[in-house]
């Protein structure tokens, strides 16, 4: 059986390191961790911890630059 999970996939060459990602996430699945080498500032991006993620799309809702959408992920035969 083939289970389908939704996560975050970032898009970070439009991503400011604002954290308002981080900080909208109810199971602090996100962590300001990923070395910026693309993206305006070239700071700290966000970098999501999968196993505590609930697929809640709070992160996807708050991002200011829309650098955040859904995707499938499949878990399984």
């Amino acid at each position: 059986m083939v289970n389908a999970k939704k996560i975050p996939s970032f898009h970070y060459e439009n991503c400011v390191s604002c954290s308002i990602c981080v900080q909208a996430c109810p199971a602090g699945a996100l962590d300001l961790t990923k070395p910026g080498r693309s993206g305006r500032y070239r700071n700290l991006f966000p970098e999501l911890v999968n196993e505590r993620c609930t697929g809640c799309a709070l992160c996807v809702k708050s991002c200011p630059m829309e650098c955040i959408n859904m995707q499938a992920v499949y878990d399984g035969e």
